[in-house]
């Protein structure tokens, strides 16, 4: 689906919704059932399906009711066979991948119990397709260089595909990564390179010789990368001194591809350019060529190279691929082969975002489709004639019961353009139903971006469905839609970057799609801090705009934060020094709208400390305001490293919220089933 097909400016949309009712929508009902806490609590049906090298097997991630996700695996040649299935009962897979066509690497967290460093911690095994020779590869299978350099994660370097029973496995440890030849049958770990503090491998070819590697120097303040190169393992690393930059300068050059001759490096950068472009380095002339391929609205984000029949590009590489982040991930394809699948997939799966994985010249094709409205589902095309559904997400839900969802754009206050997404309950007409309330609902990050595919965390559409329009702002600091935008976040936390949220909330209103007096704003991780940062703006900037506020997981603190990212003094000056503006820590005195906060206590990322901290001071300097804090135990950051029951516990807390302590919201609001938890003073 091509992104024109639902693209909106502001103009269009304003046309498409009138301004003819202006009537509060308090009668108004979705047309399917509200989206249940059992169901949104429960694991995914299936996820993270892959498909092995000789298109025989398919294998994916699926959750069972009051268990650990177990991995199923299944015949291509006969799909109507059940699976191969098998679990752990102390670890969570979140993951995996085919190594060889027998053999999986699966990737599992589990919880550790460590005082104020209690996290959940990855874990890797290799596993034949049915489950047996689960061999772990984690900590206690490779030697330590010292007593605190624990591993922290794992990731498929090389394949290796000329060799069957051999991968390269990157080991990320806390000092650094190093490079393993894993022997998948014995689990024999042998390093072949590791990197120092400053380095990370960064390419390798199909016999595994690692050619390209990225450097960090340091002088004067100014942190510079540069990218090294050698043909043969045997050979010298030479500096490709026309690709190196300043990280100061906060511009992307990620690689992509090296030729099979040696002659090019093809990168992904937005050097030059607001939009990332994919373009040329000849390694000989030592040049960076002007851009092969460009979107003139949206970042470049991949390409691929080789065939349909050499999908490792082993004997030929022309660019088969290339990709761009619009309000959904599109792709342009130029082997003959991929696009005939395209179209194909179009004309069999309309309105969806289509994305394939083919193997044997398109004889075994995995397919994933999904919208706002259409969970994840995942397909098997055989032979381009058989289109088998494997699985979705969430099953059961579709178009009929879900709402539906625009991409489009809204004026800043100062004109900035905001790109942002509009979910709508299902069954809504403007014209009849009138004005909705309104859930503004700030993506995490803030370097990160929504798109227009199903949205796994399932809170937009929770909200959707009961009745509310759910904007996702697009925000100043987002990154993935071009450098202004990502830059001109900076040093405007809680600033400017919350003036974008403030408006697009004002926009709405001004179309008369949302009651101005029906207004909140829910968030979790950076989307916490801006829910924090309304609230705390309650009083003075933001007076009146809001009925309540709650933030999950939030950073709260800005000078720890700051503090915290400059541990690493790479992730200071790419982020930390960014981290400045309105620090809702120090205005807490200002808070005049109902509170929620939700955390976890495994939570290392947006450390615990930032809630418990803002908790005990609000009770010193607000100990009138509508306030709570809740601890989910043993709850880290990640989604997938909740469990059904903390989830249930904070959608529980969410809804609840919404029922008993948001304003005018919990006037036109119910959540049948959840009791009053009404805390006038802050509390634990």
């Amino acid at each position: 689906m091509h992104f024109r097909q639902f693209f909106l400016t502001a103009a269009s949309l304003m046309c498409a919704i009138t301004m003819s009712s202006q009537t509060q929508a308090d009668g108004f009902k979705p047309t399917g059932p509200a989206l249940p806490i059992n169901t949104m609590s429960q694991d995914f049906s299936i996820w993270g399906a892959r498909i092995s090298p000789d298109g025989k097997h398919i294998a994916a991630i699926a959750g069972l009711p009051g268990q650990n996700p177990v991995v199923r695996v299944w015949s291509t040649d006969d799909m109507s066979k059940p699976p191969m299935q098998f679990g752990s009962r102390t670890m969570r897979f979140t993951g995996l991948n085919f190594v060889s066509n027998s053999k999986l690497i699966v990737f599992a967290n589990q919880p550790v119990s460590a005082g104020a460093n209690s996290d959940w911690y990855g874990r890797a095994a290799i596993a034949n397709l049915d489950g047996s020779s689960f061999l772990d590869i984690s900590n206690e299978q490779t030697t330590n260089t010292r007593d605190d350099d624990f591993i922290i994660g794992y990731n498929v370097f090389n394949r290796l595909p000329k060799e069957e029973d051999v991968i390269l496995l990157e080991v990320q440890r806390v000092s650094g990564s190093e490079i393993v030849r894993l022997n998948l049958k014995t689990g024999r770990q042998d390093r072949i390179a590791r990197t120092a503090e400053d380095e990370e491998f960064l390419w390798s070819d199909g016999d595994g010789t690692i050619k390209l590697k990225g450097q960090i120097r340091v002088a004067n303040g100014i942190y510079t990368y540069r990218y090294l190169f050698r043909e043969t393992a045997d050979a010298p690393w030479q500096e490709l001194k026309g690709l190196t930059y300043s990280l100061n300068d906060r511009f992307s050059l990620q690689p992509a591809h090296i030729s099979n001759d040696n002659k090019s490096l093809y990168v992904i950068t937005n050097k030059d350019t607001n939009f990332s472009v994919l373009a040329k380095y000849d390694i000989a002339s030592d040049t960076l060529g002007p851009p092969i391929v460009q979107n003139t609205e949206f970042d470049i984000s991949s390409a691929s190279f080789g065939t349909a029949n050499d999908e490792d590009a082993l004997t030929e590489d022309p660019l088969r691929t290339f990709c761009w982040d619009g309000p959904s991930t599109e792709c342009q394809y130029f082997d003959p082969v991929d696009k005939r699948l395209q179209a194909l997939l179009e004309r069999a799966l309309p309105g969806t975002n289509i994305r394939f994985g083919s193997r044997n010249g398109g004889a075994n094709v995995l397919v994933t489709a999904t919208a706002p409205n259409v969970p994840t589902t995942y397909y098997l095309l055989k032979n381009e004639r058989q289109l088998i559904k494997i699985g979705a997400a969430l099953e059961g839900w579709d178009r009929k019961n879900l709402g539906p969802a625009e991409w489009f754009y809204y004026p800043a206050s100062d004109g900035f353009q905001i790109p942002a997404i509009l979910y709508l309950p299902p069954g809504y007409n403007k014209e009849r139903d009138g004005r909705l309330p309104l859930v503004v609902m700030p993506h995490g990050g803030p370097w990160a971006r929504d798109d227009m595919d199903f949205d796994l965390s399932y809170w937009p559409q929770m909200f959707a469905t009961r009745g509310f329009a759910v904007l996702l702002p697009q925000y100043r600091g987002s990154r993935g839609l071009g450098k202004a935008l990502w830059k001109g976040g900076d040093k405007q936390w809680g600033a400017l970057m919350q003036d974008d949220k403030d408006d697009g909330a004002r926009w709405l209103v001004k179309q008369g799609i949302v009651d101005p007096d029906r207004m909140m704003m829910y968030g979790f991780s950076y989307g916490g801090f801006a829910a924090a940062a309304a609230a705390t703006r309650s009083g003075g900037r933001s007076a009146g705009l809001w009925q309540c506020a709650i933030s999950g997981a939030p950073v709260i603190d800005l000078p720890r934060l700051a503090n915290n990212w400059g541990a690493n003094r790479l992730s200071r000056i790419l982020q930390g020094v960014t981290v400045t503006g309105f620090d809702p820590m120090q205005n807490l005195d200002q808070v005049k709208i109902p509170w929620l906060i939700f955390h976890g206590d495994y939570d290392r990322q947006a450390d615990t400390i930032h809630s418990r901290t803002a908790a005990a001071r609000m009770r010193q300097v607000n100990p009138s305001a509508t306030f709570r804090y809740v601890e989910i135990p043993k709850m880290a950051h990640g989604g997938l490293e909740s469990t059904p029951e903390q989830r249930t516990q904070f959608l529980t807390l969410i809804l609840d919220w919404m029922s008993n302590n948001c304003g005018n919201i919990s006037a036109s609001f119910k959540e049948p089933g959840l009791k009053t938890t009404v805390s006038k003073r802050a509390s634990n």
